[in-house]
């Protein structure tokens, strides 16, 4: 059995595929936090001080040299931002998680946030798509598995964790969280969280909240979406899309090629379930499509009170790349608009596909209002840009929201070339090569965290990765006040080829 792992090598041309673990553990007892919760509540502010936390997926990491056991790093949000003193690497090694670490599991391939049991604190889900589970002698390959680890004052591992409980199915090898998201789709006010499912006819599965400590959901129920293919890798995404207060949920899939098949399925979300309301579609009605590996990103761009869709396509315009708001509307889709294409030549965009190579644009897309006028803005990623003489160091731009929606005018780029950004470009450094929209410092504007594939210190391997943070500001994104986090700050032995940066919590 094969795993594509989307998000580990979303700025390469190809996916990579590679094989599932061995048996899993079981869950450990979780101890509920008595601690009053915060006043403020954050879906991502795992200890409660009212900032919001930032995980970054290591589904490569080895522990005990088990290669791609996985990890994820947890960096808390402050006043100041993030800092290389205050974070947390959790493995399944780490007290109080449960389950062992093995070889090939991939725990950490995707992670979502929520507080699933409604005591104030955001958890943590973490999925496991290689994950082998035995049971009665049995053992499925790459079941997977998803865990909780659950928020309190002290963050993420003091207050316990369990492995999600989501029923029980006939069909194997689901390698069950390829992709995860939370949200509230029924509208009770709880946080929900949905569960993709890989390799088989199912596309997945919904986990109602609250979900109490023992990984229990109020009620499990399927996505009951038939790709009408016998092999499905879906992707989810969730935003209100309809302005009506309750998550809508987007489904994709793909047939396991990197041709652009992926049509993205519109979920109403609802206290009766799910309603069907059919594919997004283009300028010309018909079905939209985006290119496994490159998730969706979600976001109100016009501040209508309705979540709108980016939806990349970096492998569009011979590799130069391009992507395609979709705006919101009543039924999910606002009929009265039509989708608008964004791509390196348009008008105020800082840079023109007339120069060499295969830039990628839009390989990694987010949103967040960067400078706090009350609109989304977008960054798209140019993992493959070249500029300073170099091949692929990579860029990243930030395109603004407004009254009428995106548009490229007043956008910005950014590489380490940049004033304030530290560090310099590099050959196959791959700056873009994750991209993250979070408020992490609390003024109310979002900073942009950004993956490099390879950053300037010695010994350190093309692969192992880096992370910068731009802040945002009243002009917008801005490199003064840029940090850099290396490997080595943040505790990662060189040469762990981790591809640190690459895929962040949703």
């Amino acid at each position: 059995m094969h795993i594509p792992l989307r998000r580990v090598l979303a700025c390469a041309a190809t996916a990579a595929l590679a094989a599932g673990g061995l048996a899993a553990g079981t869950a450990q007892a979780a101890t509920t936090s008595t601690a009053a919760a915060p006043a403020k509540r954050l879906v991502d502010d795992f200890n409660g001080d009212g900032y919001r936390d930032v995980v970054v997926n290591l589904p490569m990491h080895r522990t005990s040299s088990l290669v791609n056991s996985g990890a994820v790093l947890v960096l808390y949000g402050s006043a100041s931002g993030l800092s290389s003193t205050h974070r947390k690497l959790i493995t399944q090694a780490t007290t109080g998680v449960p389950g062992t670490p093995e070889a090939l599991d991939w725990w950490g391939d995707d992670t979502t946030t929520g507080d699933y049991d409604g005591d104030g604190y955001a958890d943590l889900a973490v999925s496991g798509p290689g994950e082998d589970i035995t049971s009665g002698g049995t053992t499925d390959e790459n079941a997977g598995q998803v865990t909780l680890i659950w928020g309190g004052p002290d963050g993420l591992t003091k207050h316990g964790a369990t492995t999600a409980k989501l029923g029980t199915t006939t069909d194997t090898h689901l390698q069950t969280g390829s992709d995860l998201v939370s949200g509230d789709f029924n509208g009770d006010g709880k946080q929900d969280l949905v569960v993709g499912t890989r390799g088989t006819r199912e596309t997945g599965a919904v986990a109602l909240g609250p979900i109490t400590r023992t990984g229990t959901p109020a009620s499990v129920k399927p996505l009951g979406l038939d790709p009408g293919i016998s092999w499905a890798d879906p992707m989810v995404a969730a935003g209100d899309l309809t302005g009506d207060g309750v998550t809508d949920l987007l489904v994709s899939w793909t047939t396991g090629t990197l041709e652009p098949t992926d049509k993205i399925h519109v979920l109403r979300g609802g206290a009766g379930g799910f309603t069907d309301a059919g594919y997004l579609k283009d300028a010309t009605g018909n079905p939209l499509n985006h290119r496994e590996g490159s998730p969706l990103a979600v976001g109100d761009l016009d501040h209508d009170g309705r979540a709108d869709v980016v939806v990349p396509q970096p492998e569009k315009l011979n590799y130069k790349g391009q992507f395609v708001v979709v705006y919101g509307g009543t039924n999910g889709q606002d009929a009265t608009r039509k989708p608008v294409t964004f791509h390196q030549d348009t008008p105020g965009v800082p840079d023109s596909n007339s120069d060499v190579g295969t830039d990628l644009f839009a390989d990694d897309v987010t949103v967040g209002d960067v400078n706090g006028d009350g609109y989304g803005d977008v960054i798209a990623a140019s993992p493959a840009e070249n500029h300073s003489n170099l091949t692929n160091p990579g860029k990243v731009t930030v395109l603004r929201g407004g009254p009428g929606g995106l548009t490229g005018t007043g956008a910005t780029a950014f590489t380490q070339s940049t004033s304030g950004v530290p560090g310099v470009p590099l050959a196959d450094g791959s700056f873009g090569m994750g991209v993250k929209a979070v408020d992490v410092n609390g003024d109310g504007r979002s900073d942009a965290l950004i993956g490099v594939a390879g950053v300037d210190e010695a010994g350190v391997n093309a692969v192992d990765g880096g992370l910068y943070t731009l802040p945002g500001s009243s002009t917008g994104t801005t490199g003064t006040g840029a940090k850099e986090f290396t490997p080595t700050a943040l505790g990662i032995p060189a040469g762990s080829a981790l591809r640190l940066g690459t895929s962040f919590n949703h």
